[in-house]
């Protein structure tokens, strides 16, 4: 078939009108102006994407039909390069002729004569609002994901195995301290992790891949800031059509205050079974001691059943500071309550934390102290007082805690000729405990029980 182009035989309106028909069945606008800008050509495509018939287009400005006000100083810009001999091309706002606008992408070139000087423009242009639509869901979704990715902690990755590129998301970035990347070559992440656990990466050679890709726990450095930090990782093996691994597609999420938190709880289970297997072994001393030395059975029961309840009221105070510590003074006053209701025991000094083991042994101590007091010493009489002093001499770790039990106004004192549980606990709870001097001496005007010790042995937390 010969060409209207190629002949020579063919007359050039027969060749113009072929050229025509070209243009009109392309689906692009085609828009042909002089160097005005006045519309010298307008195909069938125009007319449906601008709403202007070829014989109203044909001899206006292209200015006036399609370019809205607004888009009026960039229509100019665009005229300057054309006319200065340049191609341009590029998405822009066009206007309908019923006065709605829509994105359009345009490309327009100068036209040249046969001697090389420009004679007018050209423009193809297509509408594009599909693609804007679709990138702008896209866009839409891909900012939904970003947000949910960021509130939930969970940062996404792409391994190309072959390339050995990792693409990465922001909060994949954010939660190891990296920076704003798109990429990461795969073998910076051995330098981002922890050195015990850089077997477990995805990348490692260690273990077959499929071994490694599953739910895998480790602790990473972060770069910016150079904390450890524990990481999940979940991943999924892409194959391709030979079945080999190409990609891996994966997420991970910082999980260091669950394993602080699980950390916390074993410790806490530790020192559970801790203070169980002391309290325990206290009762049990207390039930042998108590049974050993009561005169009969109903006196064991009763004064067992009065130690448990001095034990339990030290225990509910050192519950209510999560055995850390307690209030010196909070312990001096629980012991002496059921015994102070007249007033006649009298307390003063410093407010001083002791650790559970010292509060403990203080509170038994004092209780044995009231119950004696009550029976055979002061405070078996309407006169008898009780003085409980106590303060610390010296500083930091020459610190010494100084305690003192006076008693005044009752019956004469003397010293027992056997001494039960609970003279063998005052005399040596707190001294035997923690390497102080205590004692407690039978003077004529009443009981007077001393202790000398270093303070910080008293604050010490309990041991096994």
């Amino acid at each position: 078939m010969t060409s209207f182009a190629s002949t020579g035989t063919v007359d050039s309106g027969r060749q113009v009108h072929f050229q025509a028909q070209l243009l009109n069945a392309v689906e692009q606008a085609i828009i042909a102006t002089d160097l005005a800008g006045v519309v010298t050509y307008w195909n069938r495509c125009a007319e449906r994407l601008y709403g202007w018939a070829a014989e109203e287009a044909l001899g206006r400005n292209i200015l006036e039909l399609n370019i809205p006000p607004e888009g009026l100083p960039q229509a100019e810009e665009i005229m300057d390069c054309l006319r200065a001999g340049k191609m341009w091309s590029g998405d822009v706002i066009l206007r309908h002729k019923d006065g709605h606008s829509f994105p359009v992408q345009v490309t327009d070139s100068p036209v040249l004569d046969d001697g090389g000087q420009m004679v007018g423009i050209v423009g193809i242009s297509m509408e594009i609002g599909d693609r804007v639509r679709t990138l702008a869901a896209l866009t839409s979704s891909e900012e939904r994901l970003r947000i949910a990715q960021h509130a939930g902690g969970i940062g996404t990755f792409e391994w190309n195995i072959r390339s050995g590129e990792v693409m990465v998301t922001e909060e994949f970035c954010r939660i190891w301290g990296i920076g704003q990347h798109t990429s990461i070559r795969v073998g910076a992440f051995e330098e981002f992790t922890h050195p015990d656990d850089r077997d477990l990466l995805a990348t490692s050679l260690a273990r077959p891949l499929e071994d490694l890709i599953g739910y895998t726990e480790y602790r990473i450095i972060r770069q910016d800031d150079r904390q450890v930090r524990w990481l999940a990782r979940r991943g999924e093996i892409v194959r391709n059509e030979a079945g080999e691994p190409s990609r891996v597609i994966g997420a991970v999420y910082d999980i260091t205050d669950r394993k602080r938190a699980e950390e916390q709880r074993q410790l806490l289970m530790q020192e559970l079974a801790h203070r169980v297997k002391n309290t325990l072994a206290m009762v049990q001393a207390i039930s042998t001691q108590t049974m050993r030395s009561a005169a009969s059975l109903e006196e064991a029961g009763t004064i067992f059943g009065e130690r448990l309840t001095a034990l339990a009221r030290a225990n509910d105070t050192l519950l209510q500071e999560n055995w850390s510590s307690a209030s010196i003074r909070v312990i001096v006053e629980g012991a002496i309550q059921s015994h102070n209701d007249h007033g006649r025991i009298h307390c003063s000094g410093p407010d001083i934390r002791l650790g559970p083991k010292a509060a403990l042994a203080l509170s038994l101590a004092l209780h044995e102290l009231c119950t004696n007091a009550a029976k055979y010493g002061a405070l078996s009489m309407e006169t008898g007082q009780v003085e409980i002093t106590w303060h610390v001499a010296g500083d930091k770790d020459a610190a010494l805690f100084r305690f003192r039990w006076q008693e005044s106004g009752g019956p004469p004192v003397k010293a027992p000729e056997r001494k039960g549980f609970g003279s063998r606990l005052i005399e040596r709870s707190l001294a035997g405990s923690f390497g102080g001097q205590a004692g407690i001496r039978y003077e004529p005007t009443g009981i007077v029980w001393s202790i000398e010790t270093p303070l910080s042995a008293l604050q010490e937390p309990s041991s096994g």
